[in-house]
This record gives structure tokens, C-alpha cells and sequence, in this order.
């Protein structure tokens, strides 16, 4: 009754009962937001709309304020205290002058590069993270875009997924090694006024010792727009990275509904391979919610409304505890910013002698 109370609505207190033992095996996974769901593009319709598009993106991206974000990032992870932590949608997104005239881009600069803006909050809080692996997905080069009245310019953007791991932890105890990545053969086409633009997807993953007990960690975000590529995605996962005589731990944006019902056909696939949902294992009256606030993540009552975000485990492994971060309305920014459109889900797991 405890656990399924506060899990409902994860409080302080119950954050500092279930991470009191600093000696576990913790990770997490953490959509932390790019900033947009491209909706504006994807409602393009010629070239004019596309180019106002642009325009409305990357002045949408500027309201989530990212570098704030991602220091409210950095203190959900240390209040979970995660051992590996994968991360998705970390954008770099750069800028440019546009002369309508020649139709020409001038030299871009980095507006927000958020893996090193969470890097940098990570240390600024007394953190110790290093990138263990990191995929590029998409990569959109310079593209023309116009806000009104009178501003033109050119907005490029690089998307990428990855796994950070503790270096403060003894070497006895932790240790990682073959660090692989790769993107999905399957990817979305998706069309647009200036043609097809590609939306692959990536997954990393490494192979880690914690106290002597060793398995695969693998981090991925898979397709969210056409269900037949995500479930495409997940039996390319399955059949590959996760293809090992290792035991497996699975944290990601699966894109997949878990909960509430109807489940989504990707999710389903990873259960009838084997696969436990740590937090159905746990909680499986708790639906979990973590995805997703408001585009602009600004939206002072919670909208989370389904569960995407994942902790799956295969073979000898099992998820003994987990829970939510950065869902509470009271972890709200300056500007009541949320600190991502996606709650964290952090589990403490024990992978269990053969």
C-alpha cells in the first residue's frame, strides 16, 4: 500500500526511502526534450508555410529555455542517483544568417548543445558522469526560415541519443567496456515541401561489471510517428544488441504504450520475447505515466497521460524498485518550466548469479 500510494504522485520523501542505500545497481532513462514536436513543419503545406515553420520551431525551442532545463535535468539524475543513465533527444541546434537575396546561409553558430549544457550542470552540482556511447539520429542541415515580420534566417539541428555512466565509483565494483551504436535499418521518410527529409533512429549500448555480476545495457528511442517502423525497430533491436548470451537491461523512449490500455504492438512484442516491464513487475496497478506536458513545457497542471518510458529486463536481472522523477509540479523551473515534456523513470536493479 506504501509503494502504490506515492507512486501515484512521487514524492521527496519517498525518492529518499527508495534511494537510501547508495551501494545498488541504479539507471534511468531520461527524455529530456529537444524543444519541439515539429508540429508546425509537419502542418507545412508549401514553401511559404515551411519557411514560417522554421521560423515558429526554433522560436519555440528559445521559449523551453534548454539550458535551464537541462540544470533541472542534472538534478533529477543526482536525486536518483543512477550508476547508467540513457538519455534521448539531446539536440544541438545552430544558427545562421539568411540573405533572401542570393538565397544563401551564412556561417552557422551553436545556439544549444545539450548534452554539454546537462554535462556541464551534472559537474556544476557535484556530479560524475563521462558519455560511455553516443548516436547521432537525424541530422537536418541549415534550412531557411522566416518570423515575422522580418527576420530571416537559417536553423540547422543534430539529434542524438546516449548513455552516461558514474566515474566515481571503485573499479572493483563498476566497470564498462564495448561501447557499440548503430542506426535502425527502418527509417521514416517523412515528405515536406523541400522533399523527403530522413528521421532515423539510433540505440547504443555497453557491456558493464557491477559487483562482479556482469550484462548489456542498451539505451534507444524508437519511432514515434508510424507504428509498423517502431515495431520494425524493436525486432532489429532484439535481433541485435540485445541478441547476446548476456543478461539484458533495456531503458529507453520505446514510443510504445504500456499503459493505459490499448497496449501498443511494439511494447506487446518485447513481452511475448521474454522481456519484464520492471515497473508492471512492481507496480501493475500504478499506470506510471510519463509522457508527455505541453509542447512549450510550460503547462502548470501535469498532462502526462500515457507510459513510454521504459526499464525492460532479459535473462538473470530484475527490477526491485523504480520510480518517477521530474513529474512533481513543485520540480517546475523559473518561467514554470517542467524540467522535460517526459517524467524520468530510475530503477534500482540486481542482476542475479546463473
Amino acid at each position: 500500500l506504501f509503494r502504490s500510494g506515492w507512486l501515484g504522485a512521487p514524492t521527496e520523501a519517498a525518492a529518499q526511502w527508495l534511494w537510501k542505500d547508495k551501494d545498488h545497481l541504479r539507471v534511468m532513462t531520461y527524455n529530456v526534450n529537444e524543444g519541439t514536436d515539429f508540429l508546425q513543419i509537419q502542418a507545412a503545406t508549401d514553401l511559404n508555410s515551411f519557411l514560417v515553420a522554421v521560423g515558429q520551431t526554433i522560436t519555440q525551442v528559445r521559449e523551453t529555455n534548454p539550458p535551464a532545463r537541462m540544470r533541472a535535468v542534472a538534478k533529477q539524475i543526482i536525486d536518483a542517483d543512477p550508476t547508467l543513465v540513457s538519455l534521448e533527444e539531446l539536440d544541438e541546434w545552430y544558427t545562421s544568417s539568411f540573405n533572401p537575396a542570393t538565397g544563401t546561409c551564412g556561417s552557422p553558430t551553436l545556439e544549444f548543445g545539450m548534452l554539454h549544457e546537462l554535462q556541464d550542470a551534472l559537474a556544476a552540482q557535484g556530479a560524475h558522469y563521462t558519455i560511455a556511447e553516443e548516436a547521432q539520429q537525424y541530422a537536418f542541415p541549415l534550412i531557411p526560415g522566416f518570423i515575422p515580420p522580418s527576420t530571416y534566417l537559417c536553423v540547422s539541428v543534430v539529434n542524438h541519443v546516449a548513455i552516461l555512466a558514474r566515474t566515481d565509483l571503485d573499479l572493483e565494483r563498476f566497470q564498462w567496456s564495448n561501447p557499440q551504436s548503430a542506426q535502425y535499418a527502418t527509417v521514416l521518410q517523412f515528405p515536406s515541401p523541400i522533399g523527403l527529409l530522413p528521421l532515423p533512429r539510433a540505440w547504443v549500448s555497453v557491456d558493464v561489471t557491477f559487483d562482479h555480476k556482469a550484462f548489456r545495457y542498451i539505451g534507444t528511442h524508437l519511432e514515434s510517428v508510424v507504428p509498423a517502423i517502431r515495431e520494425a525497430q524493436g525486432a532489429e533491436l532484439r535481433a541485435g544488441p540485445a541478441n547476446t548470451s548476456l543478461p539484458v537491461i533495456l531503458a529507453m523512449d520505446s514510443n510504445a504504450q504500456a499503459a493505459p490500455l490499448p497496449q501498443d504492438p511494439t511494447y506487446m512484442d518485447f513481452i511475448a520475447a521474454g522481456y519484464d516491464d520492471g515497473w508492471a513487475e512492481n507496480f501493475p496497478f500504478v499506470p506510471g505515466l510519463t509522457c508527455c506536458q505541453d509542447e512549450l513545457d510550460n503547462n502548470p497542471v501535469s498532462q502526462l497521460y500515457q507510459r513510454i518510458d521504459l526499464i525492460l529486463t532479459l535473462g538473470h536481472v530484475k527490477v526491485r524498485n523504480i520510480a518517477l522523477f521530474g513529474a512533481d509540479p513543485k520540480e517546475r523551473i523559473i518561467g514554470g518550466l517542467w524540467p522535460s515534456d517526459h517524467a524520468g523513470v530510475a530503477a534500482h536493479v540486481v542482476v542475479e548469479r546463473e
